[in-house]
């Protein structure tokens, strides 16, 4: 076992071991025929990015970096991975990384001036679970729409942006008292045997519970609270009370809209008619409806800056 002490470098060691990093990723582009490296934060992360990036470059060629190594030697993902590079991007070299709340919170030089793409959902998945994508993946492999995601997601929304609200809110005043970990587990809600009947009334109900005691709890904590200021700001940013499903963490909101799609796609099954061939989840990530929101505009105008496409 090696017990030796963890080597701690100075800020001149990690800023020249990143810019020497970065150099090499830049000399290797001709030998993979790309315009651009493209740092990720994970594996996962790839199949997004290509997308976006095919609209914005049709007919450009980019390579993609999904982990790296960091100055103890291990390969290593992530965005923090990510941002060690950030003062040696240029239209060569560009990161690419999920929001989480950095655009909420307006954290400076996360932009495409900075040659950073940023999701503005929390995280890509957020995008795959844009409303009318759900619907598109629900007819393709499922054959009709047992569940209208348009409504789901709109009372989704509204059920869960007071607690938005909250934890930006609390950010500021009281980190630890609404932590992100809580809301997380807050969303992870069950897809059980009746999940898909009134347009997912269950699902919704449990939600609406678990947003109404977190609340109450809020308001008898902190009954000099005002939230406003923050509500204000979120609106300001295009974070509404129908579209904030967009802006609470993709990984929980993927996985409850992909189980469903997956519990409605086992019940079509048993009717004698079905059609359908491809998974839903398939259906799920194989497109995203680009032009139709907001967000995704934005991060399609932002890849189309770092190169000056028109």
């Amino acid at each position: 076992m090696n017990l030796e002490p963890r080597p701690l470098y100075t800020d001149e060691e990690k800023h020249n071991f990143y810019k020497l990093a970065a150099k090499r990723f830049k000399a290797e582009l001709k030998l993979y025929g790309a315009t651009a490296a493209v740092h990720l934060e994970n594996k996962s992360d790839e199949h997004f990015w290509k997308h976006v990036l095919r609209v914005a470059y049709p007919n450009k060629k980019f390579r993609f970096i999904t982990a790296s190594r960091s100055m103890g030697g291990n390969v290593t993902c992530g965005c923090t991975q990510c941002l060690h590079y950030k003062d040696f991007l240029d239209k060569q070299f560009w990161i690419a990384i999920d929001s989480d709340y950095r655009y909420l919170n307006q954290q400076p030089e996360i932009d495409a001036n900075h040659y950073i793409l940023q999701t503005y959902t929390y995280s890509f998945e957020n995008h795959y679970c844009f409303a009318e994508n759900v619907n598109r993946a629900e007819l393709e492999s499922c054959g009709r729409l047992k569940i209208d995601f348009t409504r789901f997601l709109k009372e989704y929304s509204y059920i869960v942006y007071p607690l938005l609200v909250w934890q930006l809110y609390l950010q500021g005043v009281s980190p630890e008292a609404f932590p992100q970990r809580v809301f997380h587990r807050l969303l992870t809600l069950t897809v059980g045997a009746k999940a898909t009947e009134n347009n997912g009334a269950a699902i919704l109900q449990q939600l609406k519970e678990r947003v109404h005691k977190l609340e109450t709890h809020f308001r008898r904590q902190y009954p000099e609270a005002d939230p406003t200021w923050y509500e204000a700001r979120c609106q300001h940013l295009g974070v509404h009370r129908n579209n904030c499903y967009l802006f609470v963490r993709g990984h929980q909101l993927y996985d409850l809209i992909n189980n469903l799609g997956h519990r409605i796609r086992q019940e079509q099954k048993k009717e004698p008619d079905f059609r359908a061939s491809r998974s839903f989840e398939s259906c799920l990530t194989g497109d995203l409806c680009f032009g139709q929101y907001d967000e995704i505009r934005r991060v399609v105008e932002d890849a189309k800056k770092l190169l000056g496409a028109s």
